[in-house]
């Protein structure tokens, strides 16, 4: 299943590079523009798909926002993402990993 162009993570088991590399690279081959991230290891989540990105696309022809929510309910993230622009429409897909 092809994921949309605005990701909201939810991560309630944290980040493990072992289990979650692959899930990241199926997000940038689905080319989304937007990857929120709160919950446990949020900021290593991001760090993470930042960092893949760089090695899928060095030469930086596909753009991913990446950010980080501490201290923010699901509700504040999933209202971010949804007035957040970029560069296509898409739906706001909530992913709880």
């Amino acid at each position: 299943m092809p994921y949309s162009g605005k990701i909201v993570l939810l991560s309630k088991s944290g980040y493990r590079s072992e289990r979650d590399d692959g899930f990241l690279r199926e997000l940038l081959q689905d080319r989304i523009e937007l990857f929120c991230v709160l919950g446990q290891d949020a900021d290593k989540w991001e760090d993470a798909l930042d960092w893949i990105s760089i090695d899928e696309d060095g030469n930086g022809q596909h753009l991913i926002i990446t950010t980080c929510h501490r201290n923010e309910s699901l509700e504040e993230v999933i209202a971010f993402a949804q007035m957040f622009k970029t560069g296509h429409e898409h739906a706001v897909q909530l992913v709880e990993r």
